[in-house]
């Protein structure tokens, strides 16, 4: 008789479990519907829209160069309980582009502003833009388009971007940061979210000045123990998932936020030239060195409590590298430069990787279990980073006997490779 009752009960928990999947997956089947959206080009945009009857707010969603991942219906529909309808474009499909750096220099931002239009429901409903990455950049220029006329500049006044570039041309080792001009022509309520663990983190106050320059009002926000991508990509710590499940959240409150900055915004002046400036791509390889740094500055103390100045290694050819932990690049080239030191077996070589911007504690912990050869030096502060003009990691220099830099890399490099060790022995030879 026990048995019975037990299996009674647990047939009614069962099923009533499998309504409510039904009615979850019914629900979502209703607020969530692909759409294509015609533009000026001819294009058909591929859209899924998140359905909101009298929606609080509309955000039209622009993904990473890198595309939608997967992980953004769950955000769309958490913001579709928050009252918020949802525009996600899938752009890289649309145009039959390729994933990736440079996946957005072509396309139009007029079909980005025929989207957004569309969003507005005809113009009677203000849109809300969110992207990331070099999506940012596209969503300005789109934006200035509608704030040129007058009949459609009250369609969008705020933008909420994670992690933003805004890096103009080929970024080079030790050049200064040139931006896409769009940056200082955009007129919007901007709420940024800026990861801590990026190199992008570093330049947030000098992006934050050149937006302010165009008219914009910026609210940043920076997370800690935080990657690029959190809210996308698969996490790679518990602060990084705490992140992605308070996205809706980030986003719906920013959104509450640069209400309070509504106000007619106007576009300011830029040329057609400078509109069509592209997004940066990093270099590859080791290059011949054509920046401006002027003070080479090097005084930080080794994992052994040992400092180095370039005083202490006068005469002897450098490979300063600059890197982080949470740099996946910067661990995957250590071993490299392990055999590069190995390889160069010369008392007037040395290789210096600064650690930038992580307590000394937490660089130990990290390397312990791996057989580093050359000196670990720690820079908590990031001091590095104003003087050698860091705005990617890893970044590293090469210095010859003299003190010159003659060699600069932004990015991860196989470093004992044939290349760079002729290159370190013509340095050795010269006189």
């Amino acid at each position: 008789m026990y048995i019975r009752i037990v299996f009674f009960f647990y047939l009614i928990f069962f099923s009533h479990s499998l309504f409510a999947e039904a009615a979850q997956v019914e629900a979502q089947a209703e607020v969530q519907v692909d759409v294509q959206i015609n533009v000026s080009s001819g294009t058909e945009i591929s859209v899924t829209l998140f359905k909101v009857e009298a929606p609080k707010a509309v955000l039209l969603w622009i993904p990473t160069e890198y595309g939608i991942r997967g992980r953004e219906t769950a955000t769309a529909l958490a913001l579709n309980k928050k009252g918020i309808e949802v525009w996600l474009a899938d752009l890289h499909s649309s145009y039959f582009v390729p994933k990736g750096r440079r996946s957005y220099n072509e396309i139009k931002a007029a079909d980005i502003s025929d989207l957004i239009i569309e969003a507005s429901n005809n113009k009677k409903r203000e849109v809300t833009l969110f992207a990331s990455g070099r999506a940012a950049p596209l969503a300005l220029k789109a934006t200035r388009k509608l704030q040129l006329k007058k009949e459609t500049r009250s369609i969008v006044k705020s933008a909420i971007f994670f992690h933003p570039n805004f890096y103009a041309g080929s970024a080079e080792a030790g050049k200064n940061i040139e931006y896409v001009p769009i940056t200082y022509a955009s007129n919007l309520a901007i709420y940024i979210v800026q990861p801590a663990l990026s190199g992008k983190r570093y330049q947030l106050n000098t992006l934050e000045k050149h937006l302010k320059s165009g008219g914009s009002d910026v609210i940043k926000q920076i997370l800690p123990n935080t990657g690029d991508g959190f809210n996308v990509r698969q996490p790679d710590n518990k602060t990084e998932i705490k992140f992605y499940k308070k996205t809706p959240s980030i986003i719906s409150n920013a959104i509450k936020l640069l209400k309070l900055y509504d106000k007619t915004r106007v576009a300011s002046t830029l040329t057609d030239a400078d509109e069509n400036t592209k997004v940066s791509s990093l270099n590859t390889g080791l290059q011949s060195y054509k920046g401006n740094i002027t003070n080479l500055y090097l005084d930080f103390i080794d994992l052994n409590n040992k400092r180095h100045t370039l005083k202490n290694h006068k005469g002897e050819v450098l490979l300063i590298n600059f890197w982080a932990t949470w740099c996946p690049p910067c661990v995957k080239e250590l071993p490299s430069l392990n055999r590069l030191q190995e390889k160069i077996n010369n008392k007037n070589f040395s290789i210096l990787a600064v650690n930038i911007g992580e307590e000394t504690n937490t660089v130990k912990k990290f390397l312990s279990k791996m057989d580093i050869k050359f000196p670990v030096l720690s820079d908590p502060l990031a001091k590095s980073v104003e003087p050698w003009k860091l705005i990617a990691f890893p970044s590293s220099f090469v210095i010859d006997k003299y003190g010159t830099i003659r060699y600069g890399l932004f990015g991860g490099l196989e470093w004992d490779n044939k290349e760079v060790q002729q290159i370190i022995q013509k340095l050795l030879k010269e006189k």
